[in-house]
């Protein structure tokens, strides 16, 4: 039993080769028939010559994907003839979806910072540091800031980033 591959959400054509020999001529009636668990489908075919014609619908919303056993009936006449069975192979077709995602972007930090102060007599000074809502000063002792000084400030603004 040969096996064909069809697809189950579009028009199939099938075209069979039927030849009725005999002592006298008749005329041939030809439908292929489907067979699932709980019933039997029965598409009439469209002869031409010695060719018979069969449209299969898209059958999507009567039967599941999967192998189905099909079979060509002929009536000639008052006779009833099988000449041909096959097993059809039910499939979807390919299809592609895409959708959009929207992302949210992080609010960005910003951070601030200026001097407040100088207290000459004692040599000290404030710098107040300002990050986002949050608001700190940091107190030196020294008039001028040295390079690690600034890096210790610059900790301390990393810092404020976390929390």
């Amino acid at each position: 039993m040969s096996t064909i591959d069809l697809m189950i959400d579009e028009e199939n054509e099938l075209t069979f080769q039927v030849q009725v020999e005999g002592t006298r001529p008749g005329t041939a009636k030809c439908r292929l028939m489907l067979e699932s668990k709980n019933m039997m489908l029965a598409f009439e075919g469209q002869s031409s010559g010695d060719e018979v014609s069969v449209t299969l619908p898209p059958l999507d919303h009567i039967i599941k994907e999967g192998t189905y056993d099909m079979t060509l009936e002929v009536v000639v006449d008052d006779r009833f003839f099988e000449p041909l069975k096959l097993q059809g192979a039910f499939d979807k077709r390919l299809k592609v979806t895409a959708e959009s995602v929207t992302v949210r972007s992080k609010p960005k930090v910003r951070t601030t910072a200026s001097l407040v102060e100088i207290n000459r007599k004692n040599k000290k000074s404030s710098v107040k540091v300002r990050n986002n809502s949050k608001e700190r000063v940091i107190n030196e002792s020294k008039e001028t800031l040295t390079d690690k000084d600034i890096m210790n400030i610059i900790k301390q603004l990393s810092r404020g980033k976390n929390t």
